[in-house]
């Protein structure tokens, strides 16, 4: 049953590592996202989209930080081509949103800063270290690979090729298609979701699988650690979603929905920056807020086996799906708009307010392609997307003007 009750998704009671500062100008009234004036692409679909971690200079003096130029964020994106490629937005692109008319009509290719390329399949997922120095992927070939992108960033390759970066590890072990990967904030460890319907967790530094949980019967669709890395949750076609703890392997929480929805794929799920709350999307076009504190255990009917029925804090309807799961993530840079960000095969992408679950903006700027790569900046009021059967672009949206840009 869905409860009223408006979520706090930043609050901790231990210090949250991932915590943001806030923009200066949190006081000014919203500005809407309007489309970037450029756009990247890739040969085929494009599955999976993350921006970098903001950091401190002095935490990665290596790293393309504003400090040492003027590369405000970097983005990595996956593709069915089999390649991973690093996008990079500089102080000078980002301003030019305020003398752009928003709606793609002026829009230049950007280059990649690195591609990356070695997996004999399509790549489904990618996940940044901490430290944005490192980038994981997961593939159809069964592997995931582990790749440098200090060493990988060229700042004027005389083509992509040359610019595919250096491997430093790769993971064998999933007896599928590995859907899904996530890096633990102490970057020590690496879990992954296969189609094989087993989560694994790797050991970074050798490669090695430290813990297979059998965590599904059917396919694991996304993997994610909270924010202080004890939990990691799991989202499978079995229509389930599942919390587990990492340093026992045992099964925490076991995520039904209500009877209407139960057994309906879920294709992601994400923590909330205080790791209370779990966002889900699934296959029926809706993406729920589950309050992974309250709730209730009941009886399956399995001798000894009980579920957590968590509690459906909101739910955040519009999407039309058939094929493919909703995916979603938060904005919680302007505190003045918590935002639901989501994106679906019926070519949109909404901005839902977090508390009122009402449509705040749609973006659109596929061409109605499907959508099922999102990601919003953890310092910056960016969003990107990326298009997957006739698109294949990668879109960038900011506020207008600019105002709502932090010093960084």
């Amino acid at each position: 049953m869905e409860t009223t009750a408006n979520p706090t998704l930043n609050t901790t009671a231990p210090s949250n590592p991932t915590t943001r500062k806030r923009p200066r100008h949190a006081s000014s009234p919203p500005r809407p996202y309007v489309l970037l004036p450029f756009h990247g692409e890739h040969k085929r679909a494009i599955s999976s989209l993350s921006f970098a971690p903001t950091l401190p200079c002095h935490t990665n003096p290596s790293s393309l930080n504003a400090c040492a130029s003027e590369i405000l964020a970097r983005c990595a994106t996956a593709s069915a081509d089999g390649s991973a490629k690093i996008w990079d937005i500089s102080r000078e692109m980002w301003n030019e949103t305020s003398s752009q008319r928003g709606d793609g009509s002026i829009s230049r290719g950007l280059k990649p800063t690195s591609t990356l390329q070695g997996h004999a399949r399509g790549i489904n997922d990618v996940s940044w270290s901490p430290s944005a120095m490192y980038l994981a992927t997961a593939s159809d070939d069964k592997t995931l690979r582990l790749w440098d992108i200090s060493t990988s960033s060229s700042s004027s390759p005389s083509s992509e090729e040359e610019a595919t970066g250096d491997a430093l590890v790769e993971f064998r072990g999933h007896l599928d298609f590995v859907f899904s990967c996530s890096f633990s904030p102490a970057s020590d460890l690496l879990a992954s979701g296969s189609f094989d319907s087993t989560v694994k967790l790797w050991d970074v530094r050798c490669g090695s699988c430290v813990c297979t949980l059998p965590a599904h019967s059917d396919p694991v669709t996304s993997v994610c650690f909270n924010y202080d890395g004890t939990c990691v949750a799991s989202a499978s076609h079995d229509g389930l979603a599942r919390v587990w703890d990492v340093g026992t392997g045992e099964c925490l929480k076991t995520i039904v929905g209500e009877e209407s929805s139960e057994g309906v794929a879920v294709g992601c799920v994400k923590f909330s920056p205080n790791g209370r709350f779990l966002l889900s999307g699934s296959l029926d076009g809706r993406v729920r807020l589950w309050d992974l504190v309250a709730g209730r255990w009941c009886f399956t009917g399995e001798k000894s086996e009980t579920k957590r029925k968590g509690r459906c804090t909101k739910t955040y309807r519009g999407h039309v799906n058939s094929r493919f799961c909703v995916f979603s993530t938060f904005s919680t840079v302007n505190p003045l708009r918590n935002l639901v960000v989501t994106g679906s095969e019926d070519g949109k992408v909404y901005l839902y307010d977090l508390q009122s679950r009402m449509v705040r903006q749609t973006l659109d700027g596929h061409g109605g392609d499907e959508v099922l790569a999102v990601d919003a900046h953890d310092s910056l009021e960016l969003i990107g997307s990326g298009g997957m059967t006739k698109d294949r672009t990668v879109r960038f949206w900011g506020v207008a003007g600019g105002e709502s840009q932090p010093d960084v």
